[in-house]
């Protein structure tokens, strides 16, 4: 859900993609949007944009370091939903190299044969630990004229 997607994937679409099969949705318990029938949790709520923004933090982060506090709107809930048997994913946050940095090789398999199809010039994708999964990519390119990386 929090993947960042290349312009024109639809999340669905990816979400089809690695289920190899269309994914079914329902309406939510308190508004109108639809969600995935199998989702484990969903949590529905708004936001206010009139109200004043809130401080949330400090908070450990993957680069082993703590973010400073900072203002962000507040989301109230109005109705969670889950399944019987509901998972809820999360990693710890510690010095890395965490899980988050493993699970970037995970993100390389399943999203390089995607951004492939937006950039065929692409060979492959390294997410090394040193940029701590997210904050430092290498990417080879198979060169189709000068001046092209």
């Amino acid at each position: 859900a929090t993947a960042p997607l290349p312009d024109g994937l639809d999340e669905l679409l990816l979400a089809g993609y690695l289920r190899r099969d269309s994914v079914p949705l329902v309406k939510c318990e308190t508004n109108n949007l639809q969600v995935p029938a199998n989702a484990d949790i969903v949590i529905e709520g708004y936001v206010d944009p009139t109200e004043p923004l809130r401080s949330e933090g400090p908070f450990g982060d993957h680069t082993g370091y703590y973010t400073l506090p900072e203002d962000y709107p507040a989301f109230h809930i109005t109705a969670i939903t889950h399944r019987s048997d509901a998972v809820y994913p999360s990693t710890i946050v510690g010095q890395p190299p965490m899980e988050d940095f493993y699970l970037g090789g995970a993100s390389v398999a399943l999203f390089l044969p995607i951004f492939q199809m937006n950039f065929p010039e692409i060979v492959d994708i390294a997410l090394p630990a040193e940029g701590v999964f997210h904050n430092l990519v290498f990417v080879s390119i198979k060169k189709t004229y000068p001046m092209q990386a």
